[in-house]
């Protein structure tokens, strides 16, 4: 029989969706799984649930992740805080810089309020401390001191007149010479001196000496009072000029308790090194000319990230997940054959700008990144976001660092791959389990119901709007369904990825302004279609060309026995096409029952060779019920010259075997697809489309659309048919045949013409295709058994 494919007016239909609908669509589709999976990780804080979603994933179906992300948490009302990231100077260690998180907006505020305390001080320090007050007090206390030291000179004067010697003050310290008859003698002279008057004046000196002593400890001690009398001056100055500022600042940033901490270390730093505001001398070296290091770096403040402009929690996808994308990085400065760095190199990954949110990442490129995935997983468990240098780990660079304080994280993560790659992580790596709990699978193909196909259309609106493409006209919609339909390869379902969809859009807009149309049209979606088979179909086209040559030897007219057309699928990437195997099987007598010839030259693979046994299986089950059988059936892919996989040609090479052993022709004009049971129960295959169009081909090739051609398909893959208009049009016009079947009996029926038979208490009714082969088989178990006696 038959089969009748859906008619345009039921496609019409089917897929009527009005403009109301349209309006309430939402542009993602239905994924429960996922979107349970979301909800989960939103509404469990644990670090420990992140997700595992399994699938190929375009960008658009990203953006679907994302989308279905920012519902939830509208759904739920799940308010996730943001917070300013800011590095500042650890005064006290500067090598580890600390980490401030402030609310949103501040970050900036916080850098801005420093530069306008730096550029006070600049201006502030220098009036002040050149002003004519300054002056007065420091005049003052030097003049006091001074006075103080001139006379404690005064007084080492009259102890040295005393002892008749004379002192003078100079750079190496105090000179002392002896007086004699009033006059004040020189080295040369004192040599000439009497023994005795030597001894008196070395005696004299000694205690001289020690008076000088207590001078100079006296005068260290003056100088020492003085200078703390001039810093806290300078002091008193300095708390005049900063403090209150300090405590402006203290009082704006009141609630973050770490700046509090941080505006003190910045007052003590600041009243320590104020000369630092005094104008400088030029450098006095080569080096320090061409420091790196700008004045007043330490007051700087390094905004990690801003989110003062952020409205939304952050939901990111990063394309790129290198080490340094992910997790931030502290750059360096050549400086003289060295490299040097400071907390203002301090640069944020990826991670960082998603904390307080929702992180996406590819899990084939977390893998393939060197250190990536260990660094991650380590992130997660510490709840740490850690910016260092991964290579001196490893002594790769050796060189002057810093080691920021990590910041705290709260992200969550969803990793995005293959279902295998789950499974390899899942059982190799022990971290895994724990770290991703929440496992699910994106849904290729999704069910046609009136609310997912209103999704449907309103997402592909959305995305021809979001490529700037050309409206669609109802005819191209239509078309553009029945193309996802054919993808997702059920008329009652579409194609959840929508990577292929918006191609063929984009080519379809291509034809549209050529024909300087603004609307996209029916017959621009099917040039689309058709151009982009074309592109790709030359293999197929070089196999209908030898067929047409006799290359490739296909017979499609008369009836051969032990011979029929199977179907076969070659997919190349991403284009899969049709095209008949001519299968044929001899018998003989002997005992080795089905001879896989596939398999015998390795060609085969484990699939094919279990539907091979399987046919063993049925023919035992079927006929050796009262003897043993004793046959060998040879099986082969004629003109076959690549491994065969699969069992789709099971129905088809049971049929060439039925009729070998019965000696029963078949019809050359028919092609068989389907996989089988042992007990003949057809089963539904994969392809079936391209199946059907490509013994299509080969019937429209050779000029034999009469109406006598066709393919047998299990009826269990009706629903798997959407067919191009050329070979729909053949089968409305009874040119080209569909029959559908449901066991082994069917297809025997419409291959030979006979009735397949009914089992009886003995044997199959007389006259019947199962008759047949069951006296075939009787006979030649017979001649086996002489032959063994002989």
């Amino acid at each position: 029989m038959s089969v009748s494919l859906i008619s345009p007016e039921e496609l019409q239909s089917r897929f009527e969706v009005t403009k109301e609908r349209k309006k309430e669509g939402k542009y993602f589709i239905a994924q429960k799984r996922v979107e349970k999976a979301i909800q989960t990780i939103l509404n469990i804080r644990d670090s420990e649930y992140n997700a595992y979603i399994s699938g190929n994933f375009t960008k658009q179906d990203i953006e679907t992740i994302k989308e279905l992300i920012r519902k939830t948490l509208a759904d739920f009302n799940i308010e996730n805080k943001l917070y300013d990231w800011c590095y500042v100077n650890n005064f006290k260690n500067p090598r580890t810089p600390t980490v401030v998180n402030l609310p949103q907006g501040k970050g900036e505020e916080l850098k801005k309020d420093m530069e306008e305390l730096v550029e006070y001080l600049r201006k502030t320090v220098p009036s002040v401390f050149e002003s004519k007050e300054y002056e007065e007090r420091i005049q003052e206390i030097v003049r006091e001191y001074d006075e103080k030291q001139k006379e404690l000179f005064r007084n080492i004067e009259e102890s040295a007149h005393k002892l008749n010697f004379i002192v003078k003050p100079s750079q190496a310290g105090i000179i002392i010479n002896p007086v004699v008859n009033g006059k004040a003698i020189n080295e040369r002279e004192f040599s000439l001196l009497s023994a005795e008057v030597k001894r008196d004046i070395e005696e004299k000196k000694r205690m001289l000496e020690d008076k000088i002593n207590d001078f100079l400890r006296e005068s260290r001690k003056l100088e020492k009072e003085k200078h703390r009398k001039v810093e806290k001056v300078n002091e008193e100055m300095g708390i005049f000029i900063v403090s209150h500022k300090i405590e402006d600042l203290k009082r704006k940033y009141k609630g973050v308790e770490k700046l509090q901490k941080y505006f003190d270390d910045v007052e003590d730093y600041t009243l320590k090194n104020i000369s630092a505001f005094l104008p400088q001398k030029p450098p006095d070296s080569f080096f320090a000319a061409f420091s790196p290091k700008p004045r007043y770096t330490e007051y700087k403040v390094n905004v990690l990230v801003d989110n003062s402009q952020t409205k939304e929690v952050p939901v990111i996808y990063e394309e790129d997940p290198t080490y340094y994308n992910l997790f931030g990085k502290i750059e360096k400065q050549a400086y003289f054959g060295a490299f040097i760095t400071d907390f203002t190199r301090i640069r944020p990954g990826t991670i960082h700008y998603a904390n307080g949110g929702y992180l996406i990442l590819d899990a084939y490129s977390v893998l393939m990144n060197p250190n990536v995935w260990e660094t991650l997983k380590k992130t997660i468990s510490s709840k740490k976001c850690v910016i260092e240098e991964w290579t001196e780990r490893y002594g790769i660079l050796a060189s002057e660092t810093i080691k920021p304080e990590p910041a705290p994280l709260e992200t969550k993560i969803i990793l995005l791959g293959p279902v295998f790659l789950y499974e390899l992580l899942y059982v190799f790596d022990k971290d895994f389990k724990q770290l991703f709990k929440v496992k699910t699978d994106f849904n290729p193909i999704i069910e046609v119901t009136p609310h997912n196909l209103t999704q449907y259309i309103t997402r592909i609106d959305h995305l021809c709007e979001k490529n700037t493409l050309p409206k669609l006209s109802d005819d191209a919609l239509k078309e553009i369904l029945t193309f996802s339909s054919r993808i997702s390869e059920h008329k009652d379902r579409l194609y959840a990825y929508t990577d292929k969809i918006i191609d063929t859009i984009k080519e379809a807009s291509f034809y549209a302004k050529r024909e300087k149309v603004e609307t996209i049209y029916g017959q621009h979606i099917k040039k689309a279609i058709e151009e982009s088979i074309f592109r790709k179909n030359l293999i197929r086209d070089k196999i209908l060309e030898m067929i047409k040559e006799g290359t490739l030897i296909i017979n499609i007219d008369g009836i051969k026995i032990g011979q029929i057309n199977g179907l076969s699928v070659i997919s190349m990437g991403d284009f899969s096409f049709g095209i008949p195997a001519r299968i044929s099987a001899r018998t003989f007598v002997g005992k080795t029952g089905i001879i896989n010839i596939e398999k015998e030259s390795e060609m085969a693979g484990k699939i094919f060779n279990k539907s091979v046994l399987i046919l063993s299986g049925y023919l035992g089950w079927k006929y050796a019920y009262d003897k043993p059988l004793s046959i060998s059936i040879t099986l082969a892919f004629e003109q076959s010259y690549t491994m065969v996989e699969g069992d789709s040609a099971s129905v088809a090479e049971l049929l060439s075997i039925l009729s070998a052993i019965g000696e029963i022709p078949l019809k050359q004009s028919l092609a068989a697809t389907g996989s089988i049971s042992q007990d003949g129960t057809v089963q539904p295959i994969g392809g079936v489309n391209e199946k059907v169009e490509g013994f299509f081909e080969v019937c429209k090739l050779k000029d034999m659309l009469d109406g006598e051609h066709g393919v047998v398909i299990p009826r269990r893959n009706i629903n798997n048919l959407i067919l191009n208009d050329e070979v729909k049009k053949a089968v409305e016009e009874r040119k080209f045949n569909i029959y559908c079947i449901d066991t082994i009996d069917d297809a025997i029926e419409i291959f030979t013409g006979m009735k397949a038979g009914k089992k009886l208490k003995r044997g199959y009714e007389k006259g019947t295709f199962h008759w047949i082969v069951d006296n075939r088989l009787r006979k030649i178990s017979k001649l086996a058994e002489k032959k063994e006696a002989e």
